[in-house]
């Protein structure tokens, strides 16, 4: 036991110690002045990496919007959804009614009481993504420890995958007898086996308790991002120093998904967040060309909806050991939460937007389903759509968990997360010094009410022949493929140092493709 607790706690001081200088905004420029290799497929226009220069041009978070008036997965007892945490997956050649599949987590108690619940994983099936009929289905190979379970992060490695046994993977955290996150196989996602017994991957202590993971193409490696919780010192976006309570998160890499690296911590509160930001983890992770996007659920304890029942204040802020709240006592709300984006290009540093820059806020009206929290969990491509499965609370973080946690769906177009937009009077902005290896390239473009232009130049900025904007037929429309079209064909300039240069004017740009 003496052993277990040294190795525990210098695991946590060693993660604590590491530089927080990986959690922020923007990417490292390059430093040698070197050309980016533009490999063929997406480059989203997220972060400044491929913006040089950039003038008369806003960078503007595009907000998913509601289509469905009431949640798809409820508390009911057909569903018994009590958490935000579950994963949605989508194979196009699976049998109709089963195209969609969802795991996550059911207080299988009837009894709605706060105070009363029993976690297991459950699981549904649907043949649009939007419509969940159930009775859902207990994962009963997923023996419990202890009554609570968190997380329902699934991947599914393909029927391509050289073990078929462990085609699919779970990571879920249990606080039981031995507390900490665990990892199963299955072949088919409905029968598991547990890795190691079940043990613990990672030494953790209770309350560390929500975990998610993807899978890394680009470097070949599966990765998780874990929470800590544990006193913390920030000065915030208001400049006070505060102290508090409060969960952060770190991120690990496996070969296997069985043994984990030591963690780096990436996500921490500095004085670009808020009021007591935390967070609930981020979930969805999409790789796209050479980003790995997820959305982050932001958590703010200090903060009650509009409406807000004193109930709610008080199951947080003096409920649950004061673990609502985080031990803010007065200054605590009945919590709120919404969804900002985060990504990595380098499979390790992650950056994130503000409070300045929401992607997703809950439902400004009071006493709608999702009126505290907007979490979006999971986030499944589906042809040229997006679909993105949210959790919505009424009124708090603590408040009638068992019954008024449940689940949505937006939707966006492919890509479209964050646009570089112009109004009227025009704008521009240029890339790096670039390499390309393409033979065309196309705009993810809304220019309904304008037009775009590209043009190339060389390292100088001097356009080349063919390629100045003059060259450069209009794009106009609204088109996830736009095809840009010169008088001189691309492919001529395979291998050489360039700079593409966008003309925007009323319109929004959001990726170009190289093909």
């Amino acid at each position: 036991m003496k052993r277990a607790v040294c190795l525990w706690i210098g695991w946590w001081l060693w993660a604590s110690c590491i530089s927080l200088s990986l959690a922020g905004d923007g990417n490292a420029p390059r430093s040698d002045g070197s050309p980016i290799e533009l490999h063929r497929g997406p480059h989203l226009l997220i972060d400044d990496y491929l913006i040089a220069r950039s003038t008369g041009i806003e960078r503007k978070v595009v907000s998913p919007r509601r289509f469905l008036t009431e949640p798809i997965v409820t508390g009911s007892v057909e569903h018994q959804n009590w958490q935000p945490f579950f994963t949605v997956l989508h194979d196009a050649d699976a049998p109709r009614e089963k195209r969609f599949r969802m795991w996550y987590n059911a207080d299988v108690l009837d009894d709605p009481g706060d105070g009363e619940f029993f976690g297991k994983t459950a699981y549904l099936e649907s043949d649009d993504g939007v419509h969940w009929p159930g009775p859902y289905r207990r994962m009963e190979t997923l023996v419990e420890d202890g009554r609570v379970r968190f997380g329902a992060s699934v991947l599914d490695d393909g029927p391509q995958h050289s073990v078929a046994s462990e085609r699919f993977k779970i990571l879920y955290f249990d606080a039981g007898k031995q507390v900490g996150p665990r990892v199963a196989f299955s072949p088919d996602g409905l029968q598991w086996k547990l890795w190691n017994g079940g043990k613990p991957i990672l030494p953790v202590a209770n309350g560390d308790d929500i975990w998610s993971a993807g899978y890394d193409p680009i470097r070949k490696r599966y990765f998780l991002i874990g929470k800590i919780f544990e006193p913390y010192t920030w000065t915030n976006a208001e400049g006070q120093k505060v102290t508090a309570s409060i969960r952060r998160y770190f991120t690990s890499w496996s070969s296997d998904f069985k043994t984990w690296s030591p963690p780096k911590m990436v996500f921490s509160p500095d004085e670009k967040d808020s009021g007591v930001t935390q967070w609930y983890g981020p979930a969805g992770f999409l790789v796209r060309g050479d980003l790995i996007i997820t959305f982050l659920r932001v958590l703010r304890d200090d903060r009650s909806p509009e409406g807000v029942p004193q109930a709610a204040v008080d199951a947080n802020t003096r409920g649950h050991a004061g673990l609502g709240a985080s031990g803010l006592g007065k200054v605590g709300g009945s919590g709120m939460g919404y969804t900002v984006l985060a990504w990595t290009r380098d499979g390790e540093t992650w950056h994130r937007d503000r409070h300045t820059d929401v992607f997703f806020e809950p439902d400004p009206r009071v006493g709608a389903w999702d009126h505290a929290m907007a979490w979006v969990g999971s986030a499944v491509p589906v042809n040229d759509e997006v679909y993105l499965y949210y959790s919505g609370y009424r009124w708090g973080h603590k408040y009638h968990h068992s019954v008024d946690r449940q689940l949505g769906l937006v939707k966006v177009p492919r890509d479209r997360f964050i646009a570089r937009r112009a109004g009227p009077q025009g704008g521009t902005f240029a890339t790096p010094l670039i390499k390309l290896n393409a033979e065309a390239m196309t705009l993810n473009v809304d220019s309904q009410q304008g037009e775009v232009r590209v043009q190339i130049t060389d390292a100088s900025g001097k356009p080349l022949p063919g390629f100045a904007f003059a060259d450069c037929e209009p794009i106009k429309g609204d088109s996830l493929a736009a095809p840009v079209n010169w008088k001189s064909q691309l492919a001529t300039l395979k291998g050489q140092p360039v700079r593409l240069e966008f003309s925007i004017r009323n319109a929004s740009l959001f990726a170009f493709d190289l093909r």
